[in-house]
């Protein structure tokens, strides 16, 4: 039971981390690379849509990470770029884009990376049983 609660607690910081703080640290580095325009200009019901697209974006990526399934990288990035299609004509919508996107990439990769480090040195082995929920048959052939 305890060992069940400490996986729980890790896992749920690790969420936390993927989505708010990454969410935070996002916002941050666009301020620091002087995008503070875009950003203004920016309407609220689009900051927060934008906000849970975040959220989303980095949960599918730790998914595919976890899984070992790194289609799930480009699809991400191609649903993105479809999705924004019109606003890349200008230059500071289209770097502010593709500054959000390469850090949300990097930092989906760096949590889920020390999420699943700590999970391996600590904790219950998800990642085995993720790939063995996610693809029974990669599973199987493991020796």
């Amino acid at each position: 039971m305890l060992t069940y609660l400490h996986c729980a607690l890790y896992s749920g910081l690790a969420l936390w981390l993927l989505t708010g703080v990454g969410n935070g640290a996002c916002r941050s580095l666009l301020s620091l690379t002087g995008m503070k325009e875009a950003m203004a200009a920016t309407p609220e019901e689009a900051y927060s849509a934008g906000r849970i697209i975040g959220w989303l974006e980095r949960l599918i990526l730790a998914i595919g990470i976890i899984a070992h399934s790194w289609e799930v990288l480009a699809a991400v990035i191609a649903l993105k770029s479809v999705a924004r299609f019109k606003e890349l004509d200008t230059k500071l919508p289209a770097e502010y884009f593709l500054v959000g996107s390469l850090f949300s990439v990097f930092w989906a990769m760096l949590i889920t990376g020390a999420w699943l480090g700590y999970d391996q040195q600590f904790g219950i082995q998800l990642r085995e049983t993720a790939v063995h929920l996610l693809q029974p048959d990669k599973a199987e052939k493991k020796p």
